[in-house]
């Protein structure tokens, strides 16, 4: 893991949405943490529309359930197995998700367990810039250089990507997807070479999480970047197949 960067940015003033301050509130008040990550804070540094705000936390979910009712807050907590947590607040909902790290996956689905810290909870991300969490104070912690990577459009997975995309056969597809966020996009070649040679793990999917993908990734500027990859990998119509 490279070393941790810490840069203040002033994505509050941006999303312009008091609903934010109620959950960093609620954490404050309860004395737990609670970070802003991923698709928010990098589509802030891409200057792109912020449509989504994920949160994680650290305590067990339980304790945050226990916390709603006594706040008489309504939420959602169908996927508690999993961690997350969905949040009601004027008529929007948010998705809170508990620090944790995999320990046992079959390319499908996945089994975790809950950690205290944003570091290891990153290992379990698939890309650098993917995994930037931002705090109350609007501190952006990075720790495998994903903004670096994302002002100079790499697309990194972090740690072994050949065991990532074994693990979750979805994390091909999603960096399929990333590719058209970049004009022309940088990534090792030994990506497409892999990715090549298992390319029948997607048909492992539900077509549900396929699509959910590749919808995004054609209400993208580079879009044609996602069409030429799933070109190049033969996998083109099985892909909008299931579109």
């Amino acid at each position: 893991m490279e070393n941790t960067i810490i840069k203040s940015i002033n994505l509050f003033s941006h999303i312009k949405n008091d609903n934010v301050f109620k959950i960093f509130d609620l954490a404050e008040k309860n004395k737990f943490n609670i970070w802003i990550v991923g698709g928010a804070i990098r589509d802030f540094f891409l200057k792109k529309n912020i449509n989504d705000l994920d949160f994680v936390y650290d305590i067990n979910p339980i304790e945050l359930v226990d916390i709603l009712k006594t706040n008489e807050l309504e939420f959602i907590s169908s996927y508690i197995n999993f961690g997350v947590i969905i949040i009601k607040l004027n008529n929007k909902e948010y998705t809170l998700t508990s620090l944790r790290e995999d320990f046992k996956q079959d390319g499908r689905y996945t089994e975790v367990r809950y950690v205290k810290s944003i570091k290891k909870d990153c290992l379990r991300r698939d890309l650098t810039f993917n995994a930037l969490y931002m705090d109350s104070s609007q501190k952006v912690y990075d720790f495998n250089n994903g903004l670096e990577h994302l002002e100079n459009s790499k697309i990194i997975f972090i740690g072994d990507f050949k065991k990532k995309c074994l693990e979750d056969n979805l994390r091909i597809i999603r960096f399929i997807r990333f590719c058209s966020l970049f004009k022309s996009p940088v990534y090792p070649s030994e990506y497409m070479s892999f990715f090549l040679k298992n390319r029948n793990l997607i048909s492992n999917l539900k077509h549900k999480k396929i699509s959910n993908e590749i919808e995004k990734a054609l209400s993208y500027h580079y879009k044609e970047n996602t069409i030429s990859i799933l070109k190049k990998l033969n996998i083109e119509s099985f892909v909008f197949e299931k579109f």
